[in-house]
């Protein structure tokens, strides 16, 4: 096999794949030995592979064209503006069809740890990654609050075909689902809903299809997407998410240590060893994310009783953590009558009493706001079949 040399001229012929053929002069030593003359020149093809020698006056490699930026014209002001302004700089093309092909789930618990570190992984790996952890939590509760259950392939499909713009906007049609319903839940869930009406969110928009595809992978629908709220609520995927965005530091300053599931379950069982009586109140001074009300439960469907009977309180110092807990309140339906406060239970003794005023006055807000947009609406028909009528008369 011959060998390129990349210094030979085009008319001289190739090199010898190996240089024991070549012609090696001989020289003749006479006494006394007279001054050894210069070596003649090789030819060019026999010299051995040197890098070749950059020119003296190199051109310059042209600089990229500028990517162009559009900006926005005007951003969304609130989470429920209507209608709501286009954004033209992440109305990017729907992308090609694909199918993001879940994971196989195995054990649900060991499914929600796998979700929560891989989602972690994938946002400090982002752009966007490190300082922001509401982001990712936000978007794993959102995932986990969808509305549709039981179709979870045809959701799956839907949500990874979708354009940035689209995406974004999903998200915060759901929060604004969650809170029309449940007013009280959606107003503890603010710290997952501020970036959502941040100026420049079409920055974070790469970041966020990276970690809603990942949640997706790791069978965020499949852990949340069942019509039955008892398989909704096999695992915790707010508490591992939270846990694995948080850092060493973090969990030891707040204290933060939620209690594993296992150990959780065993004191569900050991303190309501027999169906209690409806209405009875179950309270959790340090919640966390609610593990403790998510064993207790499972552990009442297991006795034929229906969680959606009881009183459920739970205290929280962390607000993000308060907020993971009000999204699990839906998904694991705990029912109508869950009140959860954000505050230090031992500086603040009547912290419940507070949530239960709290919780009275938002839903009393909410019914107002939906009578006024039913009264809005009532006049705009009116004004429309006035037209009509007049428009009718006229002709």
């Amino acid at each position: 096999m011959d060998q390129l040399d990349l210094f030979a001229d085009a008319g001289e012929a190739k090199v010898p794949a190996t240089f024991a053929a070549l012609h090696k002069p001989t020289r003749t030593v006479t006494a006394p030995p007279a001054p050894r003359p210069a070596p003649a020149a090789r030819p060019a093809a026999q010299l051995p592979l040197q890098p070749t020698p950059a020119p003296e006056h190199p051109s310059p490699r042209p600089a990229p064209a500028p990517r162009p930026v559009v900006a926005a014209d005007e951003e969304p002001g609130s989470l429920f503006g209507d209608p709501r302004p286009e954004l033209p700089s992440i109305q990017t093309p729907v992308p090609a069809p694909r199918r993001v092909a879940p994971l196989l789930i195995g054990n649900p618990r060991d499914a929600g740890q796998r979700l929560g570190e891989a989602v972690a992984e994938t946002w400090h790996a982002s752009n966007w990654g490190g300082y922001r952890m509401d982001i990712p939590v936000s978007i794993v509760g959102g995932l986990a609050l969808f509305p549709i259950k039981g179709h979870t392939e045809d959701v799956t499909r839907i949500i990874s075909n979708s354009s940035d713009f689209k995406l974004l906007q999903g998200y915060r049609e759901i929060y604004a689902h969650t809170w029309s319903h449940r007013p009280d839940l959606g107003a503890r869930m603010a710290p997952l809903m501020g970036w959502l009406t941040e100026q420049g969110e079409e920055e974070k928009a790469y970041a966020v299809r990276r970690v809603t595809e990942t949640a997706l992978r790791y069978g965020i629908l499949q852990l949340t997407g069942s019509p039955d709220p008892y398989y909704r609520a096999d695992t915790d995927v707010m508490s591992w998410t939270i846990t694995s965005l948080r850092s060493l530091g973090a969990k030891q300053g707040l204290g933060e240590y939620h209690t594993t599931p296992e150990l959780c379950d065993v004191m569900a069982r050991m303190t309501v060893p027999e169906p209690p009586a409806k209405g009875q109140r179950f309270h959790e001074p340090a919640g966390g994310t609610g593990g403790m009300f998510r064993s207790l439960a499972q552990h009442l469907r297991e006795m034929q009783c229906d969680p959606a009977d009881y009183v459920w309180s739970l205290n929280e110092l962390e607000p993000l953590a308060a907020a993971g807990a009000a999204v699990n309140a839906i998904v694991w339906g705990l029912g109508p009558n869950v009140v959860i406060a954000c505050g230090d239970t031992l500086a603040q003794p009547d912290l419940y009493e507070q949530g239960v005023r709290e919780r009275e006055a938002l839903f009393e807000e909410r019914d107002e706001m939906v009578g006024r947009l039913a009264v809005a609406e009532a006049v705009q028909r009116a004004l429309a079949l006035a037209d009509s009528l007049m428009s009718t008369k006229a002709s």
